[in-house]
């Protein structure tokens, strides 16, 4: 007689580091890509910015932002790190993030900032506006919708919490591009309390340019 497991064994993914290293990583639903490359990196005393990760099988490179769950992967996948420049550009670590922030208007603004910019500092920095007096409704706040694969979703809201999260713990890379969208919310729960956010409006790239 085997008595019966508690919980289901957590997923993980096979990381080849090159030169037959291999590292195990435990995901979640929600582990980024990014956080994924960091965690084996890390172990082995690797530079994350000038690295990315591909898929073993296909060699298709990989988006860092997306999480497990949106990724396609399955458990026990084997990805490859690589340092080929397409996570940033080569002799260039300190490339900058191209972002884009939605906001509710439809308008698009557009800018380049580190990976280590808080979210407060980009909307400071793309669309200052959004903040004056006045700006939100009564009761609201400001919040930030994010999803690696268009899935989106409440990563921050107030200003402590924009304040508190940056691009790079959202995985954003750094020479990549982002885009996320703006919006006023009630300010009362934190994002586990927000109601319903009503679906974005299509998205275009961010290779096309602010709107007019």
């Amino acid at each position: 007689w085997t008595p019966k497991r508690s919980h289901a064994a957590m997923p993980f993914l096979q990381v080849d580091l090159g030169r037959g290293v291999r590292e195990k990583v435990p995901v979640a639903p929600n582990t980024t890509l990014r956080e994924v490359l960091s965690a084996a990196c890390t172990k082995r005393g690797l530079d994350v910015a000038t690295r990315g990760l591909r898929h073993g099988r296909t060699r298709k490179h990989l988006d860092l932002s997306i999480t497990f769950r949106l990724s396609g992967l399955d458990n026990n996948a084997l990805i490859e790190v690589v340092e080929d420049g397409h996570t940033a550009p080569r002799g260039s670590s300190q490339a900058p993030c191209r972002v884009a922030v939605q906001l509710e208007s439809g308008d698009r603004r557009t800018g380049s900032l580190g990976d280590e910019s808080s979210l407060l500092e980009v909307v400071r920095a793309l669309c200052p506006e959004q903040l004056a007096d006045g700006a939100m409704p009564a009761g609201h706040a400001p919040a930030i919708l994010y999803g690696g694969s268009g899935d989106l979703r409440v990563v921050a809201t107030g200003e402590d919490q924009l304040r508190s999260t940056t691009l790079a713990s959202l995985g954003v890379a750094r020479g990549s591009a982002v885009l996320v969208r703006f919006v006023s919310l009630p300010a009362e729960g934190g994002p586990e309390g927000i109601p319903a956010v009503p679906a974005a409006p299509s998205q275009p790239s961010i290779a096309d340019g602010p709107a007019e």
